[in-house]
């Protein structure tokens, strides 16, 4: 009877050190201001994400910050992109936005995320350093307009929209690259970044990244969303243009 109760009362203990270790490390994304600051400075290869409007990132935002608004219609394809095997610290301006953004990162099979409790408010309280620079802005970028004007020749072009955080967007850079080199003359390639272009991207209806587009003058020929290797494509772009 002895053994049976001790049985139990380690069986008890052990799930109760189980709960706690575990309730210890969810605990442990939630950081204040400054242990946010702490781990993004002993973290290498992280990705920060502002999931705040692209007016409250200009305001102000962490050093090397990607701004990823949550209210954007595009927010979970751009999300569904990133490397699921990196480090991501995810604020917003009291916490409640990165709440829901880390929620759904997490569910999306994000297994290392961490959201600063009570977002810049919290952080300038603790006079954290933020920044200001131009090239993180997201900016609103040329209008649909501008962008076909940007069309005009007699040389078909394949624009492909990109983005800096998108792993699919690097892994076709480098044949993009290439392709480029040798269509020259017969096509341009043309890369345009989402985040300096939002407007046009919201204009065009452009939901996910990466995202080619192939137009013989202004006319849209071939368009294509999400990954595509070097084989297909060359081969989707000879049976259109007939070359």
């Amino acid at each position: 009877m002895k053994n049976i109760y001790l049985f139990f009362l380690s069986a008890l203990l052990i799930g109760l050190f189980s709960c706690s270790e575990t309730q210890t490390q969810q605990a442990k994304t939630l950081l204040s201001a400054s242990e946010f600051s702490t781990l993004l400075q002993k973290t290498s290869g992280e990705i920060v994400l502002d999931v705040r409007t692209p007016g409250e990132f200009q305001g102000g935002h962490l050093a090397e910050a990607v701004n990823i608004d949550i209210s954007y219609p595009a927010f979970q394809q751009n999300i569904a992109q990133l490397d699921k095997s990196k480090e991501y610290f995810v604020y917003c301006l009291s916490g409640g936005r990165s709440a829901s953004a880390a929620d759904f990162m997490r569910n999306m099979g994000f297994s290392k995320v961490y959201e600063m409790d009570g977002g810049m408010i919290a952080w300038r309280s603790a006079n954290l350093p933020e920044t200001t620079d131009q090239p993180k802005l997201m900016k609103t970028g040329m209008n649909q307009q501008e962008f076909l004007k940007s069309l005009e020749g007699n040389t078909p072009v394949l624009v492909d929209f990109y983005a800096e955080w998108c792993k699919p967007c690097k892994q076709m850079q480098p044949f993009l690259e290439k392709m480029e080199k040798e269509m020259a003359g017969k096509v341009i390639i043309k890369r345009i970044d989402a985040d300096q272009n939002p407007a046009l991207l919201q204009s065009m209806g452009i939901e996910g990244i990466p995202y080619l587009i192939l137009h013989d003058g202004k006319k849209v020929v071939w368009n294509h969303m999400g990954f595509i290797d070097e084989t297909n494509l060359r081969k989707e772009m000879s049976n259109t243009l007939k070359f």
